[in-house]
């Protein structure tokens, strides 16, 4: 397997950091990163010998909830925000669920180890921001400087423009951190790994310090059941460090209080139009709690992507609210059945790791809004993880290419039958005309 091959997984990822950045506007990120997943697919399919397969349970059930949009835009309510998220969905899915999991599963832990790199930088460039913000007079994004847990003023959005989606992104990183370490040990990855977890902690995600808390034990149980009741145990102290602090009280009644709030006003609009769902247009001004974002022009608002949403702020109300009962039921359905074949099989430290970064982000989902088939960098990562998990266990285990010879001839054939298969189809299309003008001059 070619080394490049993990490294274009990872760089996918930091792509698709381009919609919650600071820098670009959030609808110019989205085209950035749906812009580097086609030409991973075109890349995948025409010039790589990878067996491109996917799940027939999970295709059947994803595949439903997009026809269920689909349906939605022809038949119900079309509106700009369900055109867009009907229209990346199988662009992400087929990168993120089919191709990239090939590209990672020949080099597992070359992939680790590149996402633990990337995860440092943004710790570190969080550092510099914070170091920036007690020096500069230019204006800095919000939230840097604030205090952490009620403790310093050390909070920090890295690249990112909101704690929300740094914190998911270190969480990630925390995990592919304590993996390499398991695997490799060695003290510069230890110390990436205490580099992740600061930023982690800087970043003041409650939602992902949650996730990180489950997915660390169950990737600590791949390597000794031991280390899972260690990982227990720091993390126990830990909650009682932020209970006795009065963190766990105070988001208790804010943050956790206001989504509730907006699970509850969430099922009574679902109540009321359990077929087709409320819709992605509006949802903010329909649920009529808080303030109402409108960071894009194209996409609904998920709190994944930007931080601050109108939203539910929960990735498993939001599709059934928004697209109805069947089809959200359907999407809810493969994230369940691909959950279920990643616990599956053979334990071995590599499953653990998938499955606990997996659980991890489940968790994430529970507080914030993503959808699997999304553009942002919550939404690539889960969907890279999902496909790591239905990959079935002799690919993981026997990636292989083929000569680059031989993979360019099977590009020019792929490609030759695309061509053959485009004229076959207008030929029987120019047919069907001629029979009907026949019948139509009869």
């Amino acid at each position: 397997m070619p080394r490049h091959y993990p490294l274009l997984a990872v760089f996918a990822i930091v792509a698709s950091v381009a919609p919650s950045t600071w820098y670009f506007s959030t609808d110019q990120g989205y085209l950035l990163s749906g812009a580097v997943l086609a030409a991973i697919i075109v890349y995948g399919v025409l010039f790589t010998s990878v067996r491109l397969s996917a799940d027939p349970a999970f295709l059947v059930l994803f595949g439903g909830y997009w026809l269920g949009l689909v349906a939605q835009y022809r038949f119900h309510d079309p509106h700009t925000e369900l055109f867009y998220v009907a229209l990346s969905a199988p662009l992400a899915v087929f990168a993120t669920v089919v191709v990239l999991p090939r590209f990672v599963a020949g080099r597992r832990q070359t992939f680790a180890m590149a996402l633990t790199l990337a995860a440092v930088a943004a710790a570190l460039i969080g550092l510099l921001v914070l170091w920036w913000a007690g020096t500069a007079d230019t204006d800095l994004p919000d939230f840097v400087g604030e205090e952490v847990m009620g403790l310093y003023a050390i909070r920090t959005v890295s690249v990112f423009g909101n704690p929300n989606p740094y914190g998911f992104f270190m969480m990630v990183g925390c995990l592919a951190a304590l993996y390499t370490v398991l695997v490799r040990g060695g003290f510069v990855w230890v110390a990436a790994l205490g580099l992740c977890v600061l930023g982690l902690v800087m970043s003041e995600g409650d939602a992902a310090l949650a996730g990180v808390s489950v997915g660390s034990v169950i990737v600590l149980a791949g390597r000794h059941r031991l280390l899972s009741f260690l990982g227990i145990g720091v993390g126990i102290v830990g909650l009682y460090g932020m209970i006795r602090t009065g963190h766990v009280p105070e988001v208790m009644q804010t943050t956790l209080l206001n989504r509730i709030e907006r699970w509850v006003r969430s099922v009574e609009l679902l109540a009321d139009e359990p077929l087709w769902g409320i819709g992605f247009a509006d949802v903010g001004s329909q649920l009529g709690i808080g303030r109402e974002f409108d960071h894009s022009s194209i996409y609904p608002p998920l709190s994944s992507d930007t931080g601050t949403s109108s939203g539910p702020h929960n990735s498993y109300v939001y599709p059934l609210l928004s697209t109805g009962v069947i089809a959200g039921s359907l999407y809810l359905g493969s994230l369940v059945y691909a959950l279920g074949r990643g616990i599956r099989g053979h334990w071995t430290t590599w499953k653990a790791y998938v499955v606990g970064t997996a659980a991890g982000i489940y968790v994430f989902m529970a507080f914030e809004s993503h959808f699997l088939g999304g553009l942002s960098v919550s939404s690539i990562v889960f969907g890279l993880f999902v496909g790591l998990m239905l990959l079935p266990e002799h690919e993981g285990a026997n990636a292989q290419t083929q000569p680059v010879g031989t993979r360019a001839a099977l590009a020019t054939s792929r490609f030759a039958r695309a061509l053959t298969r485009v004229r076959t189809w207008i030929a029987e299309r120019d047919a069907t005309d001629s029979r009907r003008d026949s019948r139509g001059k009869a």
